[in-house]
């Protein structure tokens, strides 16, 4: 499944352990990035983190419960998904909400809670429920933005395959939680030789670690079917729209209930604290890059340049052998054949094979006509890949088939049922053809989708969230921090109050 779907990472590069803390306290031994100590107690239920994870579980056990809770139907991911090409559709909007709380396996939802609860309890306490949650479904939108303007890098395939899981959501509360607490302590474990290693490490460190890998492997391609740009535009999202959704009043709450457990009361002497010490200049080097490489990412996809011209965007329902099937491909019409050739479901690529040298997946001929078929044979002069590329002739039976095609002769809706040979490749690669036939029976729908347009509105709007994160990140971060990185005093002076 993870083959054919594009899911969000489980985040089980490091596991992390947060030490034993109570609400807000403070404390020079820092774990949770909520304040910790005898003099202040500013208790909150983080009752909105606790509801993503109620709701987030109640929706995967209902999408899941058909293959005993271990995997998503795919029903469900082709219902819900958020797949790129489908965003300039109105009634397809839907997709960026649904997708948030679909997940694809047990694994998928159980990392993912564990980061929501991790860092989400100590970001909406200081944000507050409404704007803790306003801040959540923010970055998953922001997440498929993202998602959608990088898809260029993955070629006309990515634009169809559909996005699940609240990665998205919850990387922008790790954004939040970079700039609010980058000096909190996180205990990591480490697997060496099948043994857990624990040691202690900044959050800020781990973090913009994190975050790098998302950037990197995007870039590189090295993210498989994880969506790693989702993840940075979460990230990113979380960071840019901080400004905007905590409260001012709060900071200075919190920053006061600080001072009062480090000190005793006498010494405070102002209501106005002073600023935090923010970031460190290591962290703010290395986010300052990774941002600047994404603007730069950002402002070629919302050129233009990036990728031309329509995509034929096809979603395939069939069942092999009994066995039923969903894909996703997305195809340029020019070198249709080629790209036939990288689909990565062999099932899939066997059915597409058959009807585009049967002439029923694409013909110019049949531009804005309809074809019906009922008991046609025929036998099909399949090439093979190397070079020079052998010809092989396959059997083809077409029980029935009804087919509309569009004005580019491409098929834009067709059911039917089919049989045919299989052409096996040997260990030397040399190919033969099956003495036995294989049923097929599918129904195909495709549409016209302009890469270009949906590229460049996405790249807009990701470059625009990237320039205010790295805005933030080189000027406000000492407004916002509660923890800052730089290491704390055992006694620091306090201006006294002027009246």
């Amino acid at each position: 499944m993870n083959d054919r779907f594009r899911l969000a990472n489980y985040f089980n590069t490091l596991l992390l352990f947060q030490g034993r803390s109570c609400s807000i306290v403070f404390n020079p031994k820092r774990s949770l990035g909520v304040p910790m100590g005898r003099y202040a107690h500013i208790k909150t239920r983080p009752i909105a983190t606790f509801t993503l994870i109620i709701v987030n579980v109640a929706v995967y056990a209902i999408t899941s419960y058909q293959r005993f809770f271990m995997e998503i139907s795919d029903y469900w991911v082709s219902a819900g998904g958020f797949v790129p090409s489908l965003i300039a559709v109105p009634t397809q909007l839907y997709r960026i909400l649904s997708s948030m709380f679909l997940h694809a396996d047990f694994f998928h939802i159980l990392f993912n809670m564990y980061f929501l609860y991790l860092f989400g309890r100590a970001v909406e306490d200081v944000l507050g429920r409404w704007r803790f949650l306003a801040l959540y479904l923010a970055s998953g939108v922001a997440a498929s933005i993202f998602h959608t303007a990088f898809s260029f890098l993955g070629g006309a395939t990515a634009y169809v395959i559909p996005a699940i899981g609240a990665s998205g959501a919850i990387s922008g509360v790790l954004g939040a939680y970079l700039i609010l607490f980058p000096g909190t302590s996180l205990v990591m474990a480490w697997p060496i030789l099948y043994f857990p290693v624990f040691f202690r490490m900044k959050a800020a460190y781990y973090l913009i670690f994190w975050f790098a890998t998302q950037v990197i492997y995007g870039y590189a391609r090295l993210g498989g079917s994880t969506a790693v740009f989702a993840h940075a535009g979460g990230f990113i999202a979380g960071i840019a729209l901080l400004p905007l959704v905590v409260s001012r009043e709060r900071i200075i709450q919190f920053r006061l209930a600080r001072q009062q457990a480090l000190f005793p009361a006498y010494v405070i002497f102002t209501p106005a604290p002073a600023r935090s010490a923010g970031l460190g200049r290591t962290t703010k080097t290395v986010m300052a890059v990774l941002l600047a490489s994404l603007l730069f990412g950002a402002a070629y996809a919302s050129s233009g340049l990036s990728i031309r011209g329509d995509i034929k965007s096809a979603t395939i329902q069939y069942s092999f052998e009994g066995i039923p099937y969903m894909d996703y491909v997305g195809f340029q019409l020019a070198n249709l054949e080629g790209q036939l050739a990288s689909v990565s479901l062999d099932e899939t690529r066997i059915l597409l094979n058959r009807l585009y040298a049967a002439k029923l997946l694409y013909d110019k001929d049949k531009a804005d006509h309809d074809v019906s078929l009922t008991n046609w044979n025929t036998t099909l002069l399949m090439r093979v890949g190397g070079r020079p590329a052998t010809v092989v002739a396959v059997e083809l039976a077409v029980i029935s088939f009804n087919g509309k095609y569009d004005g580019d002769g491409f098929l834009s809706h067709g059911t039917g049922e089919l049989e045919t040979q299989v052409i096996l490749i040997d260990y030397y690669g040399r190919p033969s053809v099956s003495d036995y036939m294989v049923h097929y029976s599918f129904e195909l729908a495709s549409r016209t989708v302009n890469l270009t347009y949906i590229t460049q509105y996405a790249g807009f709007l990701a470059l625009v969230a990237t320039a205010f994160a790295l805005a933030v990140v080189l000027t406000k971060d000492r407004d916002l921090t509660l923890i800052g990185e730089e290491p704390e005093r055992a006694w620091r002076p306090f201006p006294p109050y002027h009246v």
